[in-house]
């Protein structure tokens, strides 16, 4: 609800596994589809895969099972189809749980760096998640420059928080690759 309070001419689809997840964003989160908004109850692999060629500007990728993502959501083949539904100047913005709580987060990063062209990584204080910026074009952004964007949003949105201090607090621009942490793939066993 979060997005269509603050960008209210966006279409809006939402990919949900889970038919319960939806009736309980509606029932009790005041989520109501209409012309532009949309649920699709499935699998978010499928959803992505069926999606045309550059149609997205923003994919959020947030999706947990019981312990982590589910597999088919990590892999590079996965990622490289997210890339393909994004408009050359859009942005992949994946939830993912830092590493204390992911044994897969080196790889993730990793895989993540083979699927898109740029990938920045923000630490959000007083969480157990960091939020990955995945860009399908070279777009070499400092951690001021994008704390002023994320800020210009901000205020012009009118959010009740900065996203400029989330810049801020912790902002990695993930260049270097790890040669130990191995691309997740399709075919890996999990």
């Amino acid at each position: 609800m979060f997005l269509r309070k603050h960008y209210p001419a966006a279409g809006i689809d939402v990919a949900e596994i889970d038919p319960d997840v939806v009736d309980v964003a509606k029932k009790y989160f005041g989520f109501r589809e209409d012309e532009r908004m949309r649920a699709h109850v499935g699998d978010g692999r499928q959803f992505i895969e069926n999606a045309r060629q550059a149609d997205y500007d923003i994919i959020f990728l947030d999706a947990f099972g019981a312990r982590d993502v589910p597999k088919q959501l990590t892999t590079r083949e996965f990622l490289q189809i997210t890339r393909r539904a994004l408009v050359p100047s859009g942005v992949a913005v994946a939830n993912v749980w830092r590493p204390a709580s992911n044994p897969l987060y080196d790889r993730m990063v990793r895989t993540y760096q083979e699927a898109f062209e740029e990938v920045f990584i923000l630490d959000v204080p007083g969480d157990v998640n960091n939020i990955f910026l995945a860009l399908p074009r070279v777009q070499p952004l400092g951690q001021g420059e994008l704390a002023l964007l994320a800020r210009k949003i901000s205020t012009a949105k009118r959010f009740r928080f900065d996203l400029g201090e989330l810049v801020e607090y912790g902002f990695l621009h993930a260049r270097e690759k790890n040669p130990q942490a191995r691309v997740l793939r399709d075919a890996d066993p999990r």
